[in-house]
């Protein structure tokens, strides 16, 4: 919330009350800490502004100090790799060019409306650096600012271009929040009342994008840890360094990488923003440090497994698994998806069924770990039971019962299920210890039908 106040030479009061504030908050402490502009943070003056809200701490800095001027030399500054004009102007920092650099001066004023208009009628031939160099400086701010509300990982993921340092504004400069002002609004808010739609502007939105982690992603991240602004700021910071320094890994693969490591600085339930580029609003999830918990303690287990589903869709078996720990979702279906795929052609056989077998102890271990001796059963009957039918010269009934048994499975047809086992018990002449507790309530655990069902497996296939 921003807050008018009359406190000694300050006369604003900006506290973190939800994630649009508490997003503010960051990129102004980054702008007034690149300059050297002062300002006070609420939790540490004795003496309180009289209008604060409780409950929730606060920047508290004097509005003049914000201006265009300095707004758009931080957003060259932090955004230094994607301003072209900057790139140029490197280039041109020789004495002599060669081709490619030629070619690539003119590439990049094509690159840019804004370059283009101020420099598309004169094309740079090596002679001629001085009239670029000059024409960059004197328009410097009017090219920084159409490269930065334009850019489409930059000001225009996060906010309308066209509002950029503007006031006044009738509804929220955030994608997702803003809306045409000409057009009917009974229909945004709740139960088609225009009041509950969440409307509000200030000026301070346009420092959102600075508190954004690392723009090289197409989706990128914002921690509201608002205990203070002491945290919020240092967990960011620490955020977002950690991303920079997970490569070879997706947006939320690297998500889930980093908070897994995040024990420093994230010790309880927290709010995390994204914003994709490829949606035209915010998301919003909870990390339980419960989940969060159980989330590390996933750390070091091997779930590499990448298969392509269709053209729009690959499954990756560790985001998969990440995102369910997270939002408090069981395995069933993943492992149930694992077990098809080892009847896929050119299927890994032996990989495909260590990394089912996984998840059929992190599912248990989820659920509280009641049945894992009887986990540990069911595995055991069905690697004796595979034995016993090879024994029979019966290896083909192997996977033939396997098939049968998931495919009871994947209908949640569990009285069929218990029948086939049952039948495979009698045709081998074995007792199945781990079949009455799965008889008792078959839904419930089914994990033992999971594991039963892995463990069947012929024995030439393990070296595969």
């Amino acid at each position: 919330m921003k807050t008018k106040i009359d406190y000694f030479d300050y006369d604003t009061l900006l506290q973190p009350t939800d994630w649009r504030f508490a997003a503010a908050v960051v990129g102004l402490c980054k702008y007034f800490d690149y300059f050297g502009i002062d300002y006070k943070v609420l939790y540490d003056v004795e003496e309180k502004p009289d209008n604060y809200i409780h409950g929730f701490d606060g920047i508290i800095y004097k509005s003049e100090d914000i201006t265009e001027e300095k707004y758009l030399e931080l957003a060259e500054n932090y955004f230094e790799k994607y301003m072209t004009h900057k790139n140029i102007l490197n280039i041109l920092e020789s004495q002599e060019f060669s081709e490619e650099q030629i070619k690539l001066v003119n590439d990049l004023v094509k690159s840019k409306t804004v370059l283009k208009g101020l420099l598309g009628k004169t094309k740079f031939d090596g002679t001629n650096k001085d009239i670029f160099i000059s024409t960059i400086e004197e328009n410097r701010a009017e090219i920084i600012k159409n490269i930065f509300k334009n850019g489409n990982n930059l000001y225009k993921n996060y906010c309308n271009e066209r509002l950029i340092f503007t006031e006044d504004n009738s509804t929220c400069r955030l994608r997702g929040y803003n809306v045409d002002k000409d057009r009917k609004t009974s229909n945004l808010g709740f139960c088609f009342s225009k009041e509950s739609f969440e409307n509000n502007d200030i000026l301070e939105f346009d420092f959102i994008p600075f508190a954004f982690s690392n723009s090289d992603m197409r989706e990128t991240y914002f921690v509201n840890n608002n205990f203070s602004i002491k945290s919020l700021t240092q967990t960011n910071y620490a955020f977002s360094n950690q991303l920079s320094n997970t490569e070879n890994k997706d947006d939320k693969n690297k998500l889930m990488l980093v908070l897994q490591n995040s024990k420093d600085y994230i010790s309880y339930d927290v709010e995390i923003i994204s914003k994709s580029q490829d949606k035209a609003y915010y998301e919003t999830f909870f990390v339980r440090l419960e989940r969060l918990k159980k989330l590390r303690e996933l750390s070091g287990k091997s779930l590499n497994f990448v298969k392509k589903i269709n053209d729009d869709y690959w499954f990756n078996l560790e985001k998969e698994v990440y995102m369910r720990c997270l939002n408090n979702v069981l395995l069933d279906d993943v492992i149930l998806m694992m077990l098809k795929f080892y009847f896929d052609d050119n299927a890994v056989k032996g990989y495909i069924k260590s990394r089912t077998d996984m998840l059929i102890d992190i599912n248990v271990s989820w659920k509280g770990n009641e049945i894992m001796d009887e986990i540990k059963s069911a595995k055991s009957c069905g690697f004796l039971t595979s034995k016993k039918l090879i024994e029979m010269k019966s290896s083909n009934k192997i996977n033939s019962y396997k098939q049968k048994i998931i495919s009871a499975l994947c209908a949640h047809d569990y009285d069929r299920a218990k029948e086939i086992i049952l039948s495979l018990s009698a045709y081998v002449g074995m007792e199945f210890s781990f079949f009455y507790t799965f008889l008792e309530n078959a839904e419930e655990n089914k994990d033992l039908a999971f594991a039963f069902a892995s463990a069947l497996i012929e024995v030439s296939s393990k070296n595969n």
